[in-house]
């Protein structure tokens, strides 16, 4: 797989430090702006990390759903 860019396709420089932050670690930093879509996506997936025996915390649940 490859990503190219090139200085045209780097609007903003925090960019960069988004893809850094996807290829090194898999996560995208600050992806859930709003707390209101954070805790719609939590209670969205406990259903499922309940049927998978995983604990009901916040940080269990957001690994859960990045795994």
């Amino acid at each position: 797989m490859t990503l190219l860019l090139t200085d045209s396709d780097i609007i903003n420089e925090s960019f960069l430090e988004d893809i850094s932050n996807i290829l090194n670690t898999g996560e995208i930093p600050n992806l859930f702006y709003k707390k209101e879509d954070f805790d719609e996506l939590m209670n969205k997936i406990t259903p499922f990390a309940i049927k998978d025996k995983i604990p009901e915390t916040p940080d269990d649940l957001y690994n859960y759903f990045i795994s």
